[in-house]
């Protein structure tokens, strides 16, 4: 009689669960941790004068292990190990730098919840965003170290540096203020260097771009020290201009394109007429010299005064204010001065954080947000030029620019 031998079944190798898939904060997270780590690592190779056991003259100090430190972004709050030095001397610049305006951003939706305004969605970002629950005490805490140096910004001199160029423009979001939400104008002044830096000159506030808004940022402006300046662009609000035009009388005024734009296409109601309006001034202001420009726009002037006589009359009288900028000496100038879009940039920023908030609790959130987005595209502009310096100096005499030979 024979045996069978008992077959044991091959296993099936079983598959491994799939894995969970990461929540959008969490990919983020998982993202921006090793990005920010590595940041710290290069900044603390550069202060050592040295990378991880790298033997060099140039060294300054010796590794001391690393210690956590908590950094709480809007995606979360992220672990980051610090490097530390023997002398205890090294201060990463990456948590200053970073969540300046972040803070700024927090303290906005936090006195919403501390003052009782806020609804139970706001409150929730608040947590979550702080990672923790805000108090009264520790808003107060923070708005008065965080104000004493936006503060100082704000007030700094201008008398160092030269800024023959300022651009002018406003911001616009709703304040609650003497009992109602009011439409509040941010205004904001762009100086630029003859070697072509961008930097903001201040944050102001004012009711409306009025005259006396307007008039009191340019006092402010005169008062720290700013003088030479020779060429101003900005839109045409009556109250701007007069204000501009009264603090610097010698400096020629350029009205924005794009806004001017904007007004003439308002003035027509067909869209035929609309885009032959819009590629004729284009058309006036590519034109090669001031001449030409001049030549195409009376041409403009007369082709509209039989089909649209109340436009061809405003087009007259008010466009050759948006030719000042033919008086300048390079086209790089002029292309980049013709009008305000250099400062499109802070608008898109200052509505991607707006759009939580809506209203804002008080003015003083407000010039804080501003302020804090003002001193970080200054730090990203140190680095980057606006146009490349030419070899003249923009010089003002009799209201009319003028170019003189620097020495």
């Amino acid at each position: 009689m024979t045996s069978r031998r008992k077959t044991t079944p091959t296993p099936v190798p079983q598959q491994p669960p799939p894995r969970p898939a990461l929540a959008p904060e969490d990919a983020l997270r998982s993202m921006l941790t090793p990005l920010l780590q590595s940041m710290l690592e290069e900044e603390f190779a550069t202060f050592l004068g040295a990378a991880p056991h790298e033997r060099t003259p140039a060294r300054t100090g010796w590794r001391n292990g690393y210690r956590e430190r908590q950094f709480t972004t809007r995606v979360g709050t992220l672990t980051l190990r610090i490097p530390r030095d023997r002398a205890g001397a090294f201060a990463p610049s990456l948590f200053a730098r970073y969540q300046r305006s972040e803070q700024a951003f927090m303290l906005a939706l936090a006195e919403m919840y501390v003052q009782g305004v806020s609804t139970r969605k706001v409150t929730h970002i608040v947590e979550t965003l702080c990672g923790v629950t805000v108090s009264a005490s520790e808003v107060s805490a923070l708005v008065k170290r965080l104000d004493h140096e936006l503060a100082a910004w704000r007030t700094r001199s201008l008398a160092e540096t030269r800024y023959p160029y300022l651009v002018f423009d406003a911001h616009h979001e709703q304040v609650r203020r003497e009992g109602h939400v009011r439409s509040t104008a941010m205004l904001w002044v762009i100086g630029i260097t003859a070697a072509g830096f961008r930097e903001h000159l201040g944050v102001w506030l004012g009711n409306s771009e009025s005259l006396e808004s307007w008039s009191a940022v340019c006092a402010d402006l005169r008062r720290r020290g700013l003088t030479h300046v020779g060429f101003t662009v900005a839109d045409e609000h009556a109250g701007l201009v007069e204000a501009v035009r009264r603090a610097f009388p010698e400096a020629a005024h350029q009205r924005c394109q794009v806004h001017y734009l904007r007004n003439a296409l308002s003035k027509v109601a067909s869209p035929k007429l609309q885009q032959q309006l819009l590629a004729a001034l284009r058309d006036v202001w590519n034109a090669p010299t001031r001449a030409e420009a001049d030549a195409r726009l009376a041409h403009l002037v007369t082709v509209l005064a039989k089909p649209l006589p109340p436009v061809a009359a405003w087009l007259e009288d008010t466009a050759p204010a948006t030719l000042t900028v033919f008086e300048l000496p390079t086209a790089e100038l002029r292309r980049k001065l013709r009008t305000t879009n250099g400062s499109e940039h802070d608008h898109a920023e200052m509505r991607r954080r707006t759009r939580v908030i809506r209203i804002f609790p008080n003015e003083a959130s407000l010039v804080r947000l501003g302020t804090a987005l003002a001193i970080e595209r200054n730090e990203q502009w140190l680095t980057r030029r606006y146009f490349m310096p030419v070899p003249q100096e923009v010089n003002v005499y009799q209201g009319k620019l003028r170019i003189r030979r620097s020495a």
